[in-house]
């Protein structure tokens, strides 16, 4: 099982016009939930300025738009004065044209709304079509990337609401320095060393998991799992794979798909990784992930369910903490985020409106892993978690499937972002000694 985890990007600014049609797993002729055949949908700024999601995205954008915890409260609620009330996040917006995307972000709000066409996008748009897309896939929590991540990682984030870019968060009691959890609860601890291997572009965010420094002979770089699939000589059942980031240059020069740099950049990252597998003797008993962390401050029509209440371990207090700086019980999802997942047994045009977060990911892998009693992780929400095995529907493995259409990565002086996000500074958490320590097989 591979999974690419990308970043900051909402279902709707990534397919919302693709205009995705097929059948469900069982065979029902369905349509995806994305903005094609809809009204257009407008949000109101502070100032009262209206503005309607459009089409032809920028590739890039000079600014980072915001995705923290307050950011998304903002965002769900449709309230500029939104905010936490004795541990109650606030009534979430009554339509999509209530969200409050087009608050707090200047002359930077119809970027929040403008999505992308699928001729600005042909690999996410060729394997959505040619495999299966999840059109309710939703964010573990509503705010930035390191919870998320670790819930995809771990089925928690320990009480993290926010990017650890502080002393006070990189000190609180569930970190040993910048390390977090207690060393015996991540899929990477959970599994054998021998089971697992992650494939980094430059600093792996995975390496904050306390416990996976005892391991760093499996992480190798995106040019040596590419030789190890190329060899037949991947030994791994799990390979989690991360981009490059580049969080020195603000992520302007990553291939992450973050909106500081160019997503087409991200598109060759996506091509290479699909290409090399599917041209490996691991095709045909592979299964493939490509899921983003969250929707980083764009626009998705679909508001959370918060009817559908995460089945985690509540916090007993509202209070904030060091790790939980704004009281938050981890009772609300984030807006929805694109997944795609690609394996020879997947009929081409599959669409699955199945209920997913990240906690999928680990439900998905137990099976293969042969880790079901006990359970692969012990928390609430792994336990609640669907699995996406309902997406593979064939008994033999599909033939004869194109590769990836080809992409060209432009090779431009990296934008001026500004100012900083917080996601910079938590990356500066990260005590990565760099270069390469894998072995092989």
């Amino acid at each position: 099982m591979f999974v690419l985890m990308l970043e900051n990007r909402s279902y709707d600014n990534i397919f919302g016009w693709s205009d995705l049609q097929g059948l469900t797993p069982d065979g029902v002729p369905t349509r995806a939930d994305g903005l094609s055949g809809k009204p257009q949908f407008v949000n109101i700024g502070v100032n009262g300025n209206a503005c309607s999601v459009d089409k032809d995205a920028p590739y890039q954008l000079n600014v980072d738009l915001g995705h923290e915890f307050l950011d998304v409260l903002v965002q769900m609620s449709g309230n500029p004065d939104a905010a936490m009330s004795k541990g109650q996040y606030p009534t979430l917006a009554a339509s999509a044209n209530a969200l409050g995307f087009a608050y707090n972000l200047g002359l930077h709000a119809a970027d929040a709304l403008r999505c992308f066409t699928p001729e600005q996008l042909p690999v996410l748009n060729f394997l959505a079509g040619e495999f299966a897309v999840c059109d309710r896939w939703f964010a573990s929590m509503p705010g930035p990337t390191w919870p998320n991540r670790f819930f995809a990682l771990a089925g928690t984030s320990w009480g993290l609401d926010h990017s650890p870019s502080t002393i006070q968060t990189v000190e609180a009691n569930l970190f040993d320095g910048a390390r977090f959890g207690n060393g015996s609860d991540t899929l990477f601890t959970r599994l054998t060393p021998q089971e697992w291997l992650i494939a980094y572009g430059d600093t792996p965010q995975s390496w904050s998991l306390k416990g996976i420094e005892r391991s760093s002979q499996r992480f190798l770089h995106h040019q040596e799992l590419i030789n190890a699939l190329r060899n037949g000589q991947l030994d791994a059942s799990f390979i989690f794979i991360e981009p490059t980031y580049d969080p020195i240059g603000h992520f302007s020069s990553g291939q992450s798909m973050h909106p500081c740099g160019d997503v087409r950049k991200g598109e060759a990252l996506v091509a290479r990784i699909y290409n090399a597998i599917r041209e490996s003797r691991y095709w045909e008993e592979s299964v493939l992930l490509i899921v983003f962390d969250e929707h980083g401050g764009f626009f998705d029509h679909v508001i959370p369910d918060d009817t559908v209440v995460p089945a985690s371990q509540r916090l007993a207090s509202a209070s904030p903490t060091s790790l939980t700086q704004y009281g938050f019980r981890f009772d609300r999802y984030g807006f929805r985020v694109p997944a795609i997942v690609v394996s020879p047994y997947i009929k081409a045009g599959t669409i699955d409106h199945t209920f997913y977060d990240h906690a999928a990911i680990a439900k998905t892998l137990a099976p293969i892993v042969r880790r079901q009693k006990p359970p692969l992780l012990t928390t609430q929400r792994f336990a609640q978690a669907n699995d996406f095995w309902r997406v593979l529907t064939l008994r033999e493995p599909r033939r004869n499937i194109d590769p990836c259409p080809a992409v060209s990565a432009p090779h431009l002086s990296p934008a001026s972002i500004r100012p900083p996000s917080q996601s910079v500074a938590a990356f500066g958490t990260i005590n990565w000694p760099g270069g390469s320590f894998y072995g092989g097989a």
